[in-house]
């Protein structure tokens, strides 16, 4: 950010994944040491960020905010766009959301392509990131790590 003096940073993040996405604005300002407050988020106005940024601070950009994961796939679909193989099912586990080798398990699931997925989503009970460890922790780590600058 400060090497090629970014104001802005483009993200994915949707506000189903987790939580404390829900907290997040389209226009979510950082300060310069990454922090978010999440307490204390302004009103989705463009000109009400700009005044509010330091002058290190930066803005993360959400426009997949409002998107779910059923809208996601559908991409995918429409657009022929590859993913990762670890998405489709392999002798009956897959990955729904993917993190480092030491947080995240595969769910069970015999979705082997784009369209076995969406079909599955379509029915499914279990939430995207049950796989992702750090999501069951009780004292709100992925809050914390969103507010320390976590993606």
């Amino acid at each position: 950010m400060k090497q090629y003096k970014f104001d802005a940073l483009i993200v994915s993040i949707r506000r189903d994944e987790h939580g404390v996405r829900a907290k997040e604005r389209v226009f979510s300002p950082r300060d310069k040491n990454f922090k978010w407050n999440y307490r204390d988020q302004p009103a989705e106005l463009w000109d009400d960020y700009s005044s509010k940024l330091d002058n290190e601070g930066h803005v993360r950009i959400h426009p997949l905010l409002d998107w779910n994961e059923i809208d996601i796939w559908n991409y995918i679909k429409k657009e022929h766009i590859p993913v990762n193989q670890l998405y489709f099912s392999r002798n009956g586990f897959r990955y729904r959301s993917l993190g480092c080798t030491h947080c995240t398990v595969p769910l069970k699931s015999n979705a082997k392509n784009v369209d076995d997925i969406i079909k599955e989503l379509k029915t499914t009970t279990v939430e995207e990131r049950s796989g992702r460890e750090q999501d069951k922790e009780r004292e709100y780590v992925m809050q914390r790590l969103r507010a320390l600058g976590y993606m």
